[in-house]
């Protein structure tokens, strides 16, 4: 690969070649930081093995970019954007990934991705201002790309814009956040990997040989539908076996509480975090954030007090909490039963399933997957396979309503929300 390269040999992969252009993306304080955040958040407390961080999954997605690229055609300017875009298109993940990235939009009005973005494009920087004389000198995201000859607000695009955008490729975008793309395909191989699920494995090799481009459209010949499904229904069952996991979703509402309980001033520092400094944040702060810190780290998590599965649901049910979630009632609700239980703040918890499950309209998420026919036509998946339909209407969870909190309380915290809830 030339002098200069580096070799990343990765548990996934095997060896993921890095040009010095992307070593050098690679070695910037923004990236660094992202190999001191675990790429599934809590799940190790119930996946041991899941220890596993965001930079890992972030080379991944570059060297199943790369290969798309080699497959596809794609070479020089638009090649050097794509594989900019995947190797960086994390970068602003808080703590703990997507833990709590619901308050992060209600606190902040951003999401990861345009945290992402504005990294890309130096807006902001993630270093705290105590840590800055270790990497003052040490090149940025931006100036790497800048390096490259790349603009970085087209990277900021390429990372944000699922549809492709002005002076992008859409085969670019869809590449990075698309219905078949590198980001997904390796999410679902390293987390099956780490966590020792087995539907997570996918034959990633078969979909890469049978893509296509067509009008700049990145789509995928009919040859290659098993494996479009086999992604899709690995997707679906991962959902429910680990990300949405029981355990795993409570040890996630425990800490997505805390952190919601810190003053704005704290929050917004919190993207420089990693997930060490937030839990150290947490016990600093004292109170009930302390508690729940402590309590993650020992594993002494909440308990169901209510679970009601999406089966048992009947239509008033699923109505009754759909209304509660499109409302933005939870919190109040979590504090009403809280007082009704005598128990005090932050000591009930509620998650609720999407209002589109509860109605059983489904979420077609990213089953239309374009697949070109023998003749040429393109067409959307779920036009051509049966599967790809099921798993529109496949809940990415068991149950539509979970009330939590300490296992001492539960019996009182059950029947007031119950009572609260459903009248």
């Amino acid at each position: 690969m030339g002098s200069g390269g580096k070799v990343i040999h990765d548990s996934v992969h095997g060896s993921i070649l890095l040009s010095p252009s992307y070593e050098r993306i690679l070695n910037s304080p923004e990236m660094q930081r992202m190999g001191q955040i675990h790429q599934l958040g809590l799940a190790n407390l119930v996946f041991p093995g899941a220890n596993h961080t965001r930079l890992e999954h972030m080379l991944g997605t570059f060297h199943l970019a790369s290969r798309f690229s080699e497959t596809l055609g794609i070479t020089g300017r638009d090649r050097d954007l794509l594989l900019a875009s995947a190797l960086v298109h994390d970068a602003g993940h808080p703590p703990f990934s997507h833990t709590f990235e619901e308050v992060l939009r209600k606190r902040l009005r951003v999401d990861h991705m345009e945290l992402t973005a504005r990294i890309i494009r130096g807006e902001a920087d993630t270093v705290p201002e105590e840590e800055q004389s270790v990497v003052r000198r040490v090149p940025r995201i931006v100036e790497c790309i800048e390096r490259m000859e790349l603009d970085p607000r087209e990277v900021a695009l390429a990372v944000m814009k699922e549809r492709g955008a002005r002076g992008i490729p859409p085969y670019v975008t869809a590449l990075i956040h698309g219905p078949v793309d590198a980001d997904q395909m390796d999410y679902l191989m390293r987390d099956s990997y780490f966590t020792g699920v087995a539907p997570g494995r996918i034959d990633s090799d078969r979909i890469i040989r049978t893509s296509c481009i067509v009008g700049k459209r990145m789509v995928v010949r009919r040859s290659g539908i098993p494996a479009v499904e086999g992604l899709i229904v690995s997707r679906a069952l991962m959902n429910s076996a680990v990300y949405f996991h029981r355990t795993v979703r409570i040890a996630e509402m425990m800490l997505t509480k805390a952190v919601s309980m810190l003053d704005r001033e704290m929050f917004e520092e919190i993207y420089k975090d990693t997930d060490a400094s937030l839990s150290e944040r947490l016990i600093r702060h004292g109170g009930f954030p302390r508690e729940m810190a402590l309590r993650l780290k020992y594993r002494r998590l909440y308990k169901s007090a209510l679970l009601i599965s999406m089966d048992e649901m009947g239509r008033e049910e699923r109505e009754a909490v759909a209304t509660i979630v499109r409302g933005g009632r939870i919190s109040d609700l979590e504090d009403e039963i809280a007082a009704r239980a005598g128990a005090g703040p932050g000591s009930v918890i509620i998650d609720a399933a999407m209002p589109e499950y509860l109605s059983g309209a489904g979420v077609k998420g990213k089953t239309e997957v374009p697949i070109m026919d023998d003749g040429g036509v393109v067409r959307p998946l779920t036009r051509l396979s049966s599967i790809a339909r099921a798993v529109q209407t496949h809940s990415r969870q068991e149950w539509g309503l979970m009330v939590i909190c300490d296992r001492r309380l539960a019996g009182r915290v059950g029947e007031a929300a119950r009572r609260i809830i459903f009248g």
